[in-house]
């Protein structure tokens, strides 16, 4: 992905680990994402709540709100439900995976993981996005335009009804 792109393009990382967070966004800094740091679920909920992010790396095990639940609130609500969730956690058994997805995560890292992995899926899941914001795009000027000709047919067709 081009660099340019990626400073476009903000990450929220949510882990109660301060290595973590550091080894993570450092990472994400070299590929020239801006990043959002919470330690906590809530903490992540507060950003969000003033910040617009493009993509977020949830750990699950944090105390009081665990990842689990803070993707719940965010599918929850119009404003972050599009909003990508890549789980990036220590929980390797099937039932957690399995668990991530049906809670509306598209993507499920386990640690410790790979810089080249993690790299990988965040770039896939940030093409995604990118390509559904552009379809939402044009689709609104597909709306747009349509709307216009239909007012400019009726438009004509008083012209033309006027004359005969």
């Amino acid at each position: 992905m081009d660099k340019e792109i990626n400073e476009n393009v903000t990450i929220l990382v949510v882990d109660d680990n301060q290595e973590n967070l550091r080894v993570i966004s450092n990472f994400l800094n070299e590929k020239k994402y801006r990043i959002a740091l919470a330690t906590s679920g809530k903490q992540a909920l507060n950003v969000l709540e003033s910040n617009t992010v493009d993509l977020i790396l949830l750990d699950i095990l944090m105390p009081e709100t665990d990842g689990f639940e803070v993707c719940r609130i965010l599918k929850s609500k119009n404003e972050t439900r599009d909003i990508p969730v890549i789980f990036l956690t220590a929980l390797t058994d099937i039932d957690n995976i399995v668990m991530g997805f049906k809670i509306g995560g598209v993507d499920y890292i386990t640690k410790p993981f790979h810089k080249e992995e993690l790299h990988a899926r965040v770039n896939c899941q940030i093409q995604l996005k990118l390509a559904k914001d552009h379809l939402i795009k044009c689709e609104m000027d597909v709306r747009k335009s349509r709307d216009y000709f239909m007012r400019t047919l009726y438009e004509l067709g008083k012209i033309l009804s006027h004359d005969k």
